[in-house]
């Protein structure tokens, strides 16, 4: 099966890259501090993408904030983890999202809830990427992950979020995953955060030989103890120091963490096809980084 290469429109010619911003749902049943963020930066991105209990943090589901995005004339993109799901509840969750018209999905595993605010929660342990993978194809194919037909099939436009390493090898093994994504209908890729252009560059030739579409992650740095306990977590890439000694020596911490944000993501607009903006915390300094970034 081919990548099917979809992407966002543009915006406009002055900004030929696609931008995406990534909000969470709230943590309640309370919209409104979610819709005021994406309502302050309509029209200065092109779609923006709802979280799935992001870090395994419990929030609303996905569906409900993108169908109000979709109400309102916002392109929703949909995350959606194996994590919490089996094969079963997760084709239900899909159907549910097609049925709405949410058809811009981008699926990952989804972080350990040892990391979250439930760490007593256990995962499903029933699905892993290329499981899920085959039972989107399948659903778009009109059947389900049994080989049952379905009464209507799915027309979802496949995207999935990668976990970065400062690993080598785990990084290599994961871009060549690309050419089995491929096989899946999968047309783009993102990448974790990471402030290492380096890394980025690993996946660059797994994206140029399968055509499917790269997407970097740009997360807006607070602090210089957010980088210090980024750079102690395991597993994941560390912010380079050259980042940790401008945030240190910038007279107001917060403000420099918005600008090394912009003068990283003016790097990263050539090594892809689009950029992810990773707020954590911060969606209503949203407008004033895309002011930034003269969005």
């Amino acid at each position: 099966m081919e990548a099917v290469n979809k992407s966002i429109t543009p915006i406009s010619p002055d900004n030929p890259y696609n931008l995406i911003a990534e909000i969470d749902p709230p943590k309640g049943v309370n919209l409104a501090g979610f819709l005021k963020t994406a309502l302050s930066i309509r029209g200065r991105v092109n779609a923006v993408r709802v979280t799935d209990s992001e870090h395994a943090i419990m929030r609303m589901s996905p569906l409900a904030p993108c169908l109000t995005l979709k109400e309102r004339n916002i392109e929703p993109i949909m995350i959606i983890t194996g994590r919490d799901r089996n094969r079963i509840s997760f084709q239900a969750d899909l159907l549910t999202s097609a049925a709405l018209g949410i058809k811009n999905i981008v699926i990952k595993e989804g972080h350990d809830p040892a990391e979250g605010d439930q760490p007593v929660a256990r995962t499903s342990g029933d699905l892993n990427l290329e499981t899920m993978l085959k039972c989107i194809s399948s659903l778009n194919a009109g059947k389900d992950l049994a080989g049952e037909p379905l009464d209507g099939a799915t027309d979802f436009t496949i995207g999935v979020s990668l976990d970065l390493s400062d690993d080598v090898k785990t990084n290599r093994e994961r871009g060549e995953f690309f050419k089995v994504m491929k096989d899946y209908g999968v047309s783009s890729v993102t990448l974790g955060p990471t402030y290492d252009i380096n890394i980025i560059e690993q996946f660059m030739p797994f994206a140029e030989e399968t055509g499917i579409k790269l997407y970097s992650s740009v997360m807006l740095l607070k602090s210089v103890t957010m980088i210090r306990y980024l750079n102690n977590l395991p597993g994941i890439p560390s912010i380079p120091q050259e980042f940790l000694k401008k945030m240190m020596q910038a007279p107001v911490k917060k403000d420099a963490g918005m600008q090394v944000a912009a003068d990283f993501l003016k790097e990263l607009i050539p090594l892809g096809d689009g950029i992810v903006l990773l707020a954590i915390g911060w969606g209503d300094k949203l407008p004033e980084f895309l002011d930034l970034i003269q969005r």
